[in-house]
């Protein structure tokens, strides 16, 4: 140790010990104390300040070994990278904090126009051990597999030059839990959104088989608009391993001890019940302004957070009533943090959901049940109607009528029951044998009768008039009859209004699914408004539902997985009672998922979904059927085909036996089908699933709907798939004037389809038309679905193909560099991210830079051969590796690769004339390069004589062919 680290070691043991003195002097005199005791020794006295800064944070909670690492390595380990310094593709900006595993810098990385954010953090030296760098591969594992609005994201990883691993998570401009409860001095409101957040991350890391065991306010932080984010999974536990030892040692190390479960400081094993303790401690923290300590509360716990309260900070007590500290809050916290984990909640939901209960003073799950307990909730949340209800009962005591009105109103449901009995006797017996002369009546034919006999027979009893044509309208819509369902909904809603609000908000919630399947979405968003009062849980879960599903069919896709997941907050609320609806919520927060391209999370989600559905309905269910379907879906967007093919064909053969062939239902499965095994090649079989889908939907919705658009869409990318640009043009030009025709141009699936007539026209050279409806479609989708999307890739990748062609090869460049970003961002499927990767490489090619075009093409072909050895694309990448090989000047090996994919594709793909004579003016320029004119002629020749027999070739490759 040098002379000048001798005297910071000791000058920190010094601060040290004033530190202990430091906290039995006032707050308002403690600078004047520093200031006396350090005698002028202005270093000394910014170690007593920082540490005093640092307590806040937990310093003292630290056993004796990390504090004394922190006397003698903190200098060491305090390695500021100038600003400027680059690690792989971010440069350093500044510091932004230290930890145990080494310094925090906030970091840029470089784009078109703007620059990304992100939280560096490097490992120090020193720690670089075996076991600190399995963790730090271990965080990178994690984190790569957690994608959640509250956890912060992994965002890249790798190695300095001089060893030092490193990974960059996303920035996140806010501040600590505890500095947050400290500067914001938040309310009890603000408190409990945060904590629920982090119970939403904690249980997506749970579900993805991840404890965290390190939950503390440092690793929480708060952005300026409340939302919070959780940190540093860097000692979690990934529950499917089993690394033994390590792991514990690993834990000893570096868990906060403030915040350690028992089972951790024993040295036992973690498991989600360790997470839920920490949760527990955090909630303790929250509520009281003070850590969560000794002693614990024995016997009733009523009134401990009021005790701990009063010896925590003044905002917290200013905050949060210490009314709302007694009985229920109390008895959360301690469940959560009980000793045993054994007796603690089962899950973070579980604890969730009983803060929830608590907040709106309902009752919790964690204290014994009674008709009392109950009451008493009830009164807390409904004092005014209570008071009211009280006044009322003691006069209905009085007068002795109570008995009389009850009798009274099981006479009226007794007769309500015989009416409602005889009216569908009636109906199905004019369907008897008999008297239809043996003929067969179906289901719609049934419904049809019925409708026709209410107006009869039920004039005079309005409110089964209503019950009645709640019921015909619902089962119109399972039928797909929804013009019958909506009008027999809206009479069904006028009529149960004055007398039932609770049916009347039913028949308001069907109306809107009908309204929504109609395409007729702000109509749908009225009637769901009206709903907004229900205060029926299993009614309020389900216009969240509702709700979540219309703002997929607006795109707004964000909006729709947060009502997604808070109905099913609402559902696991209210227990196994629920389990229907909580499956029906975990599907549509999986369809939001997926088209957000977060599809690791959405197969994860559709698969429980999809558990729960069968077990509550069985295999054979329509709802099963429907999660099978948009679980294929997802399937196929992330490049699994066969996988989605054999999940699509168990939806369809379902659907077909329960609803029959005509069904939408049924059209929708084949026109996702079409889509999988157009991936897959089968393009004859693409053809005939899209055509039937085609058939039946516009024998039910006419010819201006939104599924008819995303069918003809389809139809346009099966001609693309077979090199027919104009036939192409055909179908999405109608697409896209049906979108415009309903007003929903601006919707995500009208700009894809816009960007994919774009493409076609780029093959046309009708260059001045494609613009405006890329760059159109780019702006929706960034706008909608943020820079990480598939669908912005396909934008840029549109954009790049038309610079290109154009010979703006800078700007073409440019853009395909964008479009590769996101390819690798992990939002992008991997066929699909291939195939921007071939993209890049042909106009890197185009542009002279050969050894990049390699590594793009022998990345694509990875990935491809990876997904199977006979995917659509390889031969296009193999083509772009040839191209890059000639121009490298590796010409042997350009050669043999162009021979081999000519052969291939004049034996497997005849039918692509485009393609092949693409592939002879390849074999034409590299025999130009081997110095081989005669050769050269003779292959554009053939690309010549490719050309002239198409209808409408490609104005960029008859340049092409003609380019030497």
């Amino acid at each position: 140790m040098n002379p000048d680290s001798s005297d910071i070691l000791a000058r920190r043991r010094r601060a040290f010990v004033l530190l202990r003195e430091a906290f039995d002097v006032a707050d308002e005199t403690r600078e004047e104390w520093i200031t006396q005791r350090c005698g002028g020794d202005e270093a000394l006295a910014g170690e007593v300040r920082a540490l005093l800064a640092t307590e806040r944070s937990g310093l003292l909670d630290e056993d004796v070994g990390a504090v004394a690492a922190r006397l003698i390595e903190e200098e060491e380990s305090h390695e500021p990278l100038p600003a400027g310094t680059r690690l792989g593709e971010w440069t350093v900006v500044r510091r932004i904090g230290h930890g145990g595993m080494g310094t925090v810098f906030l970091a840029e990385r470089g784009g078109d126009g703007y620059a990304q954010r992100g939280a560096l953090k490097l490992v120090k030296r020193g720690m670089d051990s075996a076991a600190v760098l399995a963790r730090f591969r271990r965080e990178r594992q994690i984190l790569s597999r957690l994608e959640h609005p509250n956890i912060a994201r992994l965002l890249d990883g790798g190695v300095s030059a001089e060893g030092q691993p490193y990974f960059v998570m996303e920035y996140v401009d806010g501040a600590t839990l505890r500095h947050w409860m400290a500067d914001s001095r938040p309310g009890l409101d603000a408190r409990l959104d945060a904590f629920l957040q982090l119970c939403e991350a904690v249980a997506h890391a749970h579900r993805h088989l991840v404890v965290h065991r390190d939950i503390k306010p440092e690793n929480v932080l708060i952005a300026g608009d409340g939302h919070a984010r959780l940190l540093d999974f860097g000692i979690a536990k990934l529950l499917s391993t089993d690394d033994g030892g390590e792991q514990t040692a690993t834990q000893r190390r570096f868990v906060s001890r403030a915040y350690a479960a028992p089972e951790q400081i024993a040295g036992d094993a973690a498991t989600t019940a360790t997470d839920v303790y920490q949760l527990g401690a955090l909630l303790f923290e929250l509520l009281t302004g003070a850590r969560i300590g000794e002693p614990r509360p024995t016997g009733a716990v009523s009134g401990w957070l009021v005790r701990a309260q009063a010896q925590g900070d003044a905002a917290t007590r200013k905050a949060v009533p210490a009314v709302r500290l007694r009985g229920d809050a109390a008895i959360i916290v301690a469940r959560a943090t009980d000793a045993d984990p054994a007796r603690r909640y089962a899950t973070v939901e579980a604890l969730s959901a009983d803060v929830r209960a608590w907040r709106e003073s309902r009752p919790i799950a964690a204290r014994p049940d009674s008709a009392g307990y109950r009451f008493r909730r009830f009164v807390g949340r409904h004092r005014v109607a209570t008071a009211a209800a009280a006044l009322a009962l003691a006069a209905i005591l009085a007068g002795a009528t109570l008995a009389l009105w009850q009798a009274r109103k099981a006479a009226e449901e007794a007769r309500l029951a015989r009416s409602a009995q005889a009216f569908l006797a009636s109906v199905f017996d004019a369907a008897a044998p008999d008297a239809t002369a043996g003929e067969r009546v179906t289901a719609r034919e049934l419904l049809d009768r019925g409708s026709e006999r209410i107006a009869s027979e039920l004039a005079d009893q309005p409110r089964l008039r209503g019950e009645m044509l709640l019921t015909l309208g619902a089962l119109y819509a399972q039928l797909a009859q929804y013009d019958q369902a909506a009008r027999q909904l809206e009479e069904a809603r006028a009529t149960l209004a004055p007398t039932d609000p609770a049916s009347a908000t039913r028949a308001a919630l069907e109306l809107s699914a009908v309204q929504r399947e109609l395409g007729k979405l702000d109509d749908a968003e009225r009637t769901l408004a009206a709903t907004a009062g229900a205060t029926e849980p299993a009614l309020r879960s389900r216009a969240f539902a509702e709700r979540a599903l219309l703002r997929e069919k607006q795109g707004r896709f964000e909006e729709a997985l947060a009502d997604a997941r808070e109905a099913l907050q609402a559902d696991l609320a209210r227990g196994p009672e629920a389990r229907a609806e909580q499956a029906r919520d975990r599907q549509i927060e999986a369809l939001m998922l997926a088209r957000r391209a977060r599809f690791d999370e959405a197969a994860a989600t559709f698969e429980q979904a999809i558990a729960d559905a069968r077990a509550v309905y069985g295999d054979e269910d329509t709802r099963v059927a429907l999660m099978l379907n948009d679980y294929g879906a997802a399937l196929a967007q992330k490049g699994r085909s066969k996988e989605s093919e054999a999940e699509l064909r168990t939806a369809l053969e379902i659907r077909r036996k329960r609803l029959g062939d005509a069904h939408p239902a049924v059209a929708e499965t084949l026109q996702v089908l079409g889509a999988t095994l157009r991936a897959q090649g089968r393009l004859d079989e693409t053809q005939a699933a899209l055509e039937e889908a085609m058939r039946i939907q516009r024998t039910v919705f006419g010819d201006r709907h939104t599924l008819i658009a995303n069918t003809l869409n389809s139809l346009g990318m099966l001609e693309f798939a077979r090199r027919r640009p104009a036939d192409g043009e055909r179908h999405f030009r109608e697409a896209v004037d049906i979108y415009r025709s309903l007003g929903e141009g601006d919707t995500p699936p009208a700009a894809t389809t816009a960007n994919n007539l774009a493409t076609v026209l780029i093959q046309l050279g009708r260059y001045e038309e494609a613009e405006p409806l890329i760059r159109h479609a780019l702006d929706v989708h960034l706008q909608r679905l943020g820079e990480k999307h598939p669908a912005v890739m396909s934008d840029l990748n549109s954009m790049a193909q038309l610079d290109l062609r154009r010979g703006h090869l800078d700007s073409a460049v440019e853009h395909a560099r964008r479009a590769v970003a996101v390819a690798d961002s992990g939002a992008s499927p991997p066929r699909e991210g291939a195939y921007a990767h071939i993209s890049f490489a042909n106009v890197l090619n185009r542009a002279g830079q050969p050894e990049e075009a390699l590594k793009e093409a022998d990345g694509a072909i990875a990935t491809l051969e990876g997904l199977s050895a006979d995917e659509s694309r390889l031969p296009a990448a193999r083509a772009a590796r040839a191209d890059a090989l000639r121009g490298l000047g590796r010409l042997d090996e350009a050669q043999a690769l162009a021979d081999s994919v000519v052969a291939n594709a004049e034996r497997r793909s005849p039918g692509d004339p485009s393609g092949l004579a693409a592939l002879h003016v390849l074999l034409a320029r590299i025999a130009d390069a081997r110095g081989r004119g005669a050769e050269a002629q003779r292959q554009r020749e053939l690309a010549r004589r490719i050309a002239a027999g198409m209808s409408a070739p490609d104005p960029y490759l008859l340049r092409e062919i003609e380019r030497h």
